[in-house]
C-alpha cells in the first residue's frame, strides 16, 4: 500500500493523571512509520492533576498532529466517545497512556483490518514490570500466565485468528454509526461489552500477532489489589446493565471466594467442615504454587513473590464481584437509565 493509498486514522489516546508514562506512549506513536500526514493523535484527558496535560501541552507544542480534549466525565468510554465525535480519520485506533506500542502498530492495525475485513482488530500484549523490583517482576509473570488470567487471548501469545474481544481496538469509523458508541455507564470492561455488541451484529473480531503493544503491570500488590478488586467489581455491573458481554471465565474468581466463605461459616457451626476448608485451600494453594513455579523458571522471577501475586489478583477479584452482586440493587435501582457512571479513585502503582 502506497502512502498515497493509506487511509486518514484518528489514534485516540485516553488518559488520566498518567504524567508517568504519557511522555513515553506519545512518543511510540509519533515515532511510528505510518505517514504523519495521515495521523491524528487525540488525547482525551480525565481533568489530569498530576502534570499529564502540561507534558502533552508541550509535545503538542512540537507535533501538531496532537490535539489534547476534555474529558469531564474522567472515564474512559466517555474519553473514547469525545474523541470518536471528534475524528476526523476514516479508522479509529484506541490507546491507553500506560502501553507502549511497536514502531509499525498502526500501520499493521490498519492493514490487518483491510486484509481481514474484521470489524474490529487488536494485538497480543507483552506485560512488563511497572518497575524494576522483584514484587513488580513476579506480578507481571502472574498477569502472563493462564492460571493467572485464564484465557483471555490477547494477554497470551497465539496465532491471526478470531476472538471474543480485544483492548485498544481499531475500528471504521463508521462502525459506530451502526451499533452506537460505547456504554458510558460502565466505568471498566467497556469494551468487552462493546465487542459484545459487535458480535451480536454479525460482525468479527480478528487478534494477530503482528500488532505489538506492551503492557505495563502494577508494580505493587496494593495496586494490583486494587485494579483487580475493580475488574472483578464491573464484571456482574456489565452483566446487570447490559444483559450480557462477559463469560465464565470473568466469574471464576468469586465462585472461589464464595467456596472460601461458605465452608468458613460451615466450618464455624460444624467442626468437621474445617477439613473440607483446609482441603480447599490446599489444594488452591498446590496448584498455584506447581504454576508459580512453572512460570518462575520461564520468567525468572520468584516463586512465592508469583503465588503471592496470584493469591491477591484472584481473591481481589472474587471479593470485587461478590460485592458487586450485592450492591447492585442499590448502585444500580434502574438498569435501562442511562446515567454516565462515577470515575474510580486515582490508580495505585
Amino acid at each position: 500500500m502506497s502512502c498515497k493509498e493509506k487511509p486518514m486514522v484518528s489514534a485516540i489516546m485516553r488518559c488520566r493523571n498518567e504524567a508517568r508514562s504519557i511522555e513515553k506512549a506519545l512518543m511510540t506513536v509519533l515515532k511510528g512509520d505510518y505517514p504523519a500526514d495521515r495521523m491524528e493523535l487525540l488525547v482525551v484527558d480525565g481533568m489530569s492533576t498530576d502534570g499529564t496535560r502540561e507534558i502533552v501541552q508541550k509535545i503538542a507544542a512540537e507535533d501538531s498532529r496532537i490535539k489534547l480534549l476534555d474529558n469531564p466525565a474522567k472515564i474512559l468510554p466517555s474519553a473514547t466517545n469525545i474523541g470518536i465525535k471528534a475524528a476526523q480519520g476514516e479508522y479509529i485506533v484506541a490507546l491507553d497512556a500506560h502501553l507502549t506500542y511497536s514502531r509499525n502498530y498502526i500501520t499493521k492495525c490498519i492493514e490487518t483490518i483491510q486484509r481481514t475485513r474484521a470489524d474490529n482488530v487488536g494485538g497480543y500484549w507483552t506485560t512488563l514490570p511497572g518497575a524494576d523490583t522483584s514484587v513488580a517482576k513476579a506480578i507481571a509473570a502472574a498477569l502472563s500466565s493462564k492460571f493467572g488470567i485464564g484465557n483471555s487471548t490477547f494477554r497470551l501469545s497465539g496465532l491471526e485468528q478470531e476472538v471474543d474481544t480485544v483492548p485498544f481496538g481499531t475500528y471504521r469509523k463508521d462502525l459506530f454509526d451502526k451499533i452506537g458508541l460505547y456504554d458510558e455507564r460502565l466505568v471498566r470492561n467497556q469494551d468487552i461489552e462493546l465487542n459484545s455488541r459487535i458480535r451480536k451484529a454479525g460482525g468479527h473480531i480478528v487478534i494477530s500477532p503482528e500488532i505489538k503493544l506492551n503492557y505495563y503491570s502494577r508494580a505493587t500488590y496494593s495496586g494490583l489489589k486494587q485494579q483487580a478488586f475493580n475488574n472483578g467489581l464491573w464484571g456482574p455491573y456489565v452483566v446487570w446493565l447490559t444483559g450480557g458481554g462477559l463469560y465464565l471465565r470473568h466469574f471464576m474468581p468469586v465462585f472461589f471466594v464464595l467456596g472460601l466463605i461458605t465452608f468458613t461459616i460451615g466450618a464455624f457451626f460444624w467442626r468437621p467442615v474445617k477439613w473440607v476448608l483446609l482441603s480447599y485451600i490446599l489444594l488452591y494453594v498446590s496448584t498455584a504454587l506447581v504454576f508459580s513455579i512453572k512460570v518462575a523458571q520461564h520468567k525468572k522471577a520468584h516463586a512465592i513473590l508469583i503465588l503471592w501475586s496470584y493469591i491477591v489478583l484472584h481473591v481481589s477479584y472474587g471479593f470485587g464481584s461478590l460485592w458487586a452482586i450485592i450492591t447492585i440493587p442499590f448502585k444500580f435501582p434502574d438498569r435501562h437509565k442511562k446515567k454516565t457512571g462515577k470515575p474510580l479513585a486515582d490508580r495505585e502503582m
